[in-house]
Protein backbone atom coordinates (compact mmCIF):
# COMPACT_ATOMS: atom_id res chain seq x y z
CA UNK A 1 0.00 0.00 0.00
CA UNK A 2 2.73 2.57 0.99
CA UNK A 3 4.17 1.93 -2.55
CA UNK A 4 1.11 2.12 -4.50
CA UNK A 5 0.38 5.57 -2.31
CA UNK A 6 4.06 6.86 -3.32
CA UNK A 7 4.10 6.29 -6.69
CA UNK A 8 0.76 8.44 -7.22
CA UNK A 9 2.39 10.97 -4.71
CA UNK A 10 5.34 11.01 -7.10
CA UNK A 11 3.70 11.64 -10.33
CA UNK A 12 1.41 14.34 -8.67
CA UNK A 13 4.48 16.27 -6.64
CA UNK A 14 6.27 16.35 -10.87
CA UNK A 15 2.78 18.24 -11.91
CA UNK A 16 3.26 21.70 -11.19
CA UNK A 17 -0.51 21.98 -11.52
CA UNK A 18 -1.13 20.50 -8.44
CA UNK A 19 -1.54 22.20 -5.02
CA UNK A 20 1.24 21.83 -2.92
CA UNK A 21 -0.78 22.57 0.46
CA UNK A 22 -3.10 19.62 -0.67
CA UNK A 23 -0.24 17.21 -1.13
CA UNK A 24 1.53 18.00 1.89
CA UNK A 25 -2.20 17.38 3.83
CA UNK A 26 -2.31 14.20 2.22
CA UNK A 27 1.40 13.46 3.09
CA UNK A 28 0.90 13.94 6.66
CA UNK A 29 -1.63 12.18 6.77
CA UNK A 30 -0.72 9.14 5.53
CA UNK A 31 2.13 9.64 7.53
CA UNK A 32 0.55 10.00 10.64
CA UNK A 33 -1.28 6.85 9.97
CA UNK A 34 1.15 4.38 8.88
CA UNK A 35 4.13 5.73 7.81
CA UNK A 36 5.79 7.51 10.74
CA UNK A 37 9.03 4.80 10.85
CA UNK A 38 9.18 4.93 6.88
CA UNK A 39 12.21 7.42 6.03
CA UNK A 40 10.26 7.54 2.77
CA UNK A 41 7.54 9.51 4.09
CA UNK A 42 9.94 11.59 6.04
CA UNK A 43 12.24 12.59 3.37
CA UNK A 44 9.31 13.28 1.57
CA UNK A 45 7.75 15.84 3.86
CA UNK A 46 10.95 17.83 3.96
CA UNK A 47 10.72 18.33 0.07
CA UNK A 48 7.40 19.38 0.13
CA UNK A 49 7.66 21.57 3.33
CA UNK A 50 10.54 23.56 1.32
CA UNK A 51 8.81 23.84 -1.35
CA UNK A 52 5.50 25.72 0.85
CA UNK A 53 8.31 27.44 2.07
CA UNK A 54 9.22 28.66 -1.48
CA UNK A 55 5.36 29.59 -2.52
CA UNK A 56 5.28 31.67 0.57
CA UNK A 57 9.22 33.47 -0.44
CA UNK A 58 7.78 33.98 -3.83
CA UNK A 59 4.98 36.18 -2.36
CA UNK A 60 7.58 38.07 -0.30
CA UNK A 61 6.05 36.54 2.66
CA UNK A 62 9.40 35.59 4.92
CA UNK A 63 7.86 35.20 8.10
CA UNK A 64 5.58 32.22 6.50
CA UNK A 65 8.13 30.87 4.58
CA UNK A 66 10.92 30.37 7.68
CA UNK A 67 7.71 28.31 9.33
CA UNK A 68 7.88 25.77 7.09
CA UNK A 69 11.82 25.90 6.83
CA UNK A 70 11.63 24.79 10.65
CA UNK A 71 8.78 21.72 9.85
CA UNK A 72 11.26 20.97 7.16
CA UNK A 73 14.30 20.61 9.35
CA UNK A 74 11.80 18.87 12.22
CA UNK A 75 10.97 16.17 9.39
CA UNK A 76 15.36 16.16 8.22
CA UNK A 77 16.21 15.37 11.68
CA UNK A 78 13.22 12.46 12.22
CA UNK A 79 14.23 11.07 8.43
CA UNK A 80 18.11 10.95 9.79
CA UNK A 81 17.05 9.07 13.05
CA UNK A 82 14.73 6.75 10.80
CA UNK A 83 17.95 5.42 8.42
CA UNK A 84 21.16 7.18 9.11
CA UNK A 85 22.12 5.05 5.60
CA UNK A 86 19.51 6.99 3.28
CA UNK A 87 21.05 8.98 0.80
CA UNK A 88 17.67 10.48 0.25
CA UNK A 89 17.84 11.48 4.34
CA UNK A 90 21.21 13.60 4.44
CA UNK A 91 20.47 14.99 0.89
CA UNK A 92 17.41 16.47 2.10
CA UNK A 93 18.72 17.10 5.87
CA UNK A 94 21.62 18.91 3.78
CA UNK A 95 18.84 20.81 2.09
CA UNK A 96 16.62 22.05 5.48
CA UNK A 97 20.48 22.76 7.52
CA UNK A 98 21.27 24.95 4.72
CA UNK A 99 17.77 26.95 4.45
CA UNK A 100 17.55 27.61 7.99
CA UNK A 101 20.52 29.20 8.20
CA UNK A 102 20.46 32.29 7.62
CA UNK A 103 18.00 32.81 10.42
CA UNK A 104 20.16 31.90 13.35
CA UNK A 105 23.53 33.72 15.26
CA UNK A 106 26.53 34.06 13.51
CA UNK A 107 27.83 30.95 15.93
CA UNK A 108 24.36 28.18 14.97
CA UNK A 109 25.05 29.35 11.40
CA UNK A 110 28.72 28.38 11.68
CA UNK A 111 27.36 25.22 13.38
CA UNK A 112 25.18 24.25 10.72
CA UNK A 113 27.68 24.71 8.48
CA UNK A 114 29.51 21.66 10.00
CA UNK A 115 26.72 19.66 10.28
CA UNK A 116 25.85 20.15 6.43
CA UNK A 117 29.31 19.15 5.75
CA UNK A 118 28.83 16.15 7.48
CA UNK A 119 26.23 14.89 6.11
CA UNK A 120 26.91 15.93 2.73
CA UNK A 121 30.07 13.85 2.45
CA UNK A 122 27.92 10.66 3.80
CA UNK A 123 25.58 11.74 0.58
CA UNK A 124 28.01 11.91 -2.06
CA UNK A 125 29.43 9.18 -0.44
CA UNK A 126 26.76 7.10 -1.22
CA UNK A 127 25.91 9.04 -4.70
CA UNK A 128 28.25 11.12 -6.27
CA UNK A 129 26.16 12.23 -9.04
CA UNK A 130 23.37 14.01 -7.54
CA UNK A 131 22.88 17.58 -9.08
CA UNK A 132 21.25 18.82 -5.90
CA UNK A 133 24.20 17.87 -3.86
CA UNK A 134 26.87 19.50 -6.53
CA UNK A 135 24.70 22.58 -6.37
CA UNK A 136 23.94 22.92 -2.46
CA UNK A 137 27.99 22.36 -2.18
CA UNK A 138 28.91 25.11 -4.08
CA UNK A 139 26.78 27.06 -2.35
CA UNK A 140 28.03 26.34 0.89
CA UNK A 141 31.38 27.08 -0.05
CA UNK A 142 30.34 30.55 -1.67
CA UNK A 143 28.98 31.12 2.09
CA UNK A 144 32.40 29.51 3.60
CA UNK A 145 34.40 31.75 1.50
CA UNK A 146 32.61 34.97 2.73
CA UNK A 147 32.98 34.66 6.26
CA UNK A 148 34.33 37.76 7.40
CA UNK A 149 37.27 37.55 9.96
CA UNK A 150 35.13 37.79 12.73
CA UNK A 151 33.12 35.24 11.65
CA UNK A 152 36.30 32.85 11.73
CA UNK A 153 37.33 33.86 14.90
CA UNK A 154 34.40 32.84 16.55
CA UNK A 155 34.35 29.67 14.31
CA UNK A 156 37.57 29.60 15.49
CA UNK A 157 36.67 29.93 19.66
CA UNK A 158 34.03 27.31 19.46
CA UNK A 159 34.51 24.59 16.83
CA UNK A 160 38.78 24.62 16.74
CA UNK A 161 39.36 24.46 13.23
CA UNK A 162 36.95 26.83 10.41
CA UNK A 163 35.32 25.89 7.90
CA UNK A 164 37.65 26.11 4.71
CA UNK A 165 36.67 26.61 0.97
CA UNK A 166 37.11 29.10 -1.76
CA UNK A 167 34.91 31.03 -4.36
CA UNK A 168 36.86 27.98 -6.86
CA UNK A 169 35.39 25.54 -5.23
CA UNK A 170 32.02 27.57 -5.43
CA UNK A 171 32.49 27.56 -8.89
CA UNK A 172 33.49 23.75 -9.17
CA UNK A 173 30.52 22.20 -7.78
CA UNK A 174 27.83 24.81 -9.36
CA UNK A 175 29.77 23.78 -13.12
CA UNK A 176 28.96 20.10 -11.86
CA UNK A 177 25.66 20.86 -11.02
CA UNK A 178 25.30 22.53 -14.39
CA UNK A 179 26.48 20.02 -16.81
CA UNK A 180 23.44 17.24 -14.64
CA UNK A 181 21.08 19.83 -15.07
CA UNK A 182 21.60 23.09 -17.12
CA UNK A 183 17.96 24.41 -17.38
CA UNK A 184 18.05 25.16 -13.84
CA UNK A 185 17.59 29.06 -12.73
CA UNK A 186 18.39 28.47 -9.04
CA UNK A 187 21.91 27.18 -10.12
CA UNK A 188 22.25 29.94 -12.57
CA UNK A 189 21.17 32.60 -9.58
CA UNK A 190 24.32 30.59 -7.69
CA UNK A 191 26.40 31.01 -10.41
CA UNK A 192 26.07 34.65 -10.69
CA UNK A 193 26.69 35.18 -7.47
CA UNK A 194 30.03 33.59 -7.01
CA UNK A 195 31.25 35.26 -9.70
CA UNK A 196 30.11 38.51 -8.81
CA UNK A 197 31.73 38.19 -5.63
CA UNK A 198 34.77 37.27 -7.60
CA UNK A 199 34.39 40.44 -9.27
CA UNK A 200 33.62 38.61 -12.98
CA UNK A 201 30.83 40.87 -13.98
CA UNK A 202 30.16 40.55 -17.39
CA UNK A 203 30.75 36.40 -16.96
CA UNK A 204 27.74 36.63 -14.16
CA UNK A 205 25.83 38.80 -16.30
CA UNK A 206 26.07 35.92 -18.96
CA UNK A 207 24.56 33.07 -16.37
CA UNK A 208 21.49 35.99 -14.90
CA UNK A 209 20.86 36.58 -18.92
CA UNK A 210 20.33 32.61 -19.18
CA UNK A 211 18.90 31.62 -16.14
CA UNK A 212 16.12 34.70 -16.68
CA UNK A 213 15.34 32.89 -20.36
CA UNK A 214 14.21 29.58 -18.94
CA UNK A 215 10.70 29.28 -17.45
CA UNK A 216 9.43 29.59 -14.29
CA UNK A 217 8.07 26.20 -13.49
CA UNK A 218 8.18 25.62 -9.87
CA UNK A 219 8.13 27.74 -6.89
CA UNK A 220 11.81 27.82 -6.40
CA UNK A 221 12.13 28.78 -10.41
CA UNK A 222 10.07 31.80 -8.76
CA UNK A 223 11.88 32.80 -5.94
CA UNK A 224 14.86 32.35 -8.54
CA UNK A 225 13.64 35.07 -11.14
CA UNK A 226 12.99 37.42 -8.45
CA UNK A 227 16.65 37.43 -7.53
CA UNK A 228 18.14 37.08 -11.10
CA UNK A 229 15.90 40.06 -12.27
CA UNK A 230 17.19 42.24 -9.15
CA UNK A 231 20.85 40.96 -10.14
CA UNK A 232 19.89 42.20 -13.94
CA UNK A 233 19.01 45.75 -13.26
CA UNK A 234 21.93 46.06 -10.47
CA UNK A 235 24.51 44.54 -13.26
CA UNK A 236 22.91 45.68 -16.56
CA UNK A 237 26.42 48.10 -17.16
CA UNK A 238 28.44 44.68 -17.38
CA UNK A 239 25.82 43.11 -20.25
CA UNK A 240 27.96 42.10 -23.32
CA UNK A 241 26.62 44.60 -26.49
Amino acid sequence: MADNFLVEYDKDVADPSKDPMELYNRLLKQFNDDGEKNVEYCYRLVIICLTLSDCELKKKNKSEGKKWEEEALKYAKKAIELDPKSMNAHKWYCAAVGRMAPHVSTKERIQMGHQFKEHRDIAVSIDNNDELMHHMYGRWCSEVASLSFMERQIAKTFFGTPPEATYEDALESLKMADKLKHEWKANHLWMAKVLISMKKYPEAMQWIDDGLSYPSITAEDGVAQLELESLAKSYAKYRAK
